[in-house]
């Protein structure tokens, strides 16, 4: 996938969550005065749209240089640098909020991270972790279909990813030295009618990760099983999703 196609993806990822970043924001209190940032910003798709709630640009970095640039593109704004959420070019007691979305699956050391977000967090200022997936607990309907979901499961793990990251997020927060924590899992509504609108967008993600563990006969098949299935109204596809958010003290 090239990288526009990931400006795509990360689009989706950011309609899925959409409701919820709204009523977490108000939770937190973000406000016009607010200076966020954003790390792991991929192509700025939710550090773009902060300008709703401040009069503050948002900030968003993120590790890969190709995808900074597309963020710069598409939002029209400089305030993303590629840097690495290890070792952030940022002095301390910066920001009144640091936010991350679908970040910390990704993340070998995320205590690190979190160490280091505190550093950048102004005394009072407050993390929030939008979404983090637990794909060990994922649903999957019909039966037919489980296979697809332990597909991708392993195929994740295979690039690093942490399928236990959503249940170890709040305390992993705790752990860094967070207080006032708090977590709860994203809400899931969804018609049973008819494929959804990101369904070619799920599908073009999934020959992606599941290239190495499939063949290309048996991903169209899946599709086309996996298509029948919300035609028909059978179709069930549940991955929970944790955020969390917790302040640092004063």
């Amino acid at each position: 996938m090239d990288n526009l196609a990931w400006h795509e993806r990360f689009s989706v990822q950011a309609e899925w969550t959409k409701s919820l970043r709204q009523y977490l924001y108000q939770q937190v209190g973000i406000n016009e005065k607010s200076r966020i940032l954003e790390i792991g910003c991929g192509t700025g798709v939710i550090t773009s749209e902060l300008r709703l709630y401040s009069k503050i640009p948002a900030c968003g970095i993120d590790i890969q240089f190709d995808r900074v640039e597309i963020a710069k593109k598409q939002d029209g704004m400089n305030n993303y640098q590629c840097a690495d959420g290890y070792y952030m070019p940022f002095a301390s007691d910066s920001f009144d909020y640091v936010i991350a979305h679908y970040l910390f699956l990704w993340l070998k050391q995320p205590l690190q991270v979190l160490s280091e977000t505190l550093r950048v967090l102004k005394p009072g200022g407050t993390l929030v972790a939008l979404a983090e997936p637990d794909y060990l607990a994922r649903i999957d309907n019909p039966q037919e279909l489980w296979g697809l979901g332990e597909m991708q499961t392993k195929a994740l793990i295979q690039q690093g990813a942490n399928p236990m990251a959503g249940r170890q997020l709040s305390t992993q927060l705790h752990q860094a030295g967070f207080v006032e924590v708090q977590y709860g899992i994203s809400g899931f509504q969804t018609h049973t009618d008819a494929p959804p609108a990101w369904f070619d967008s799920e599908w073009l993600m999934l020959e992606h990760d599941l290239a190495s563990l499939a063949s290309s006969k048996q991903l169209e098949e899946l599709r086309t099983r996996d298509l029948e299935a919300y035609q028909n109204g059978s179709r069930v596809r549940w991955v929970p999703t944790f955020y969390a958010y917790g302040k640092k003290h004063y």
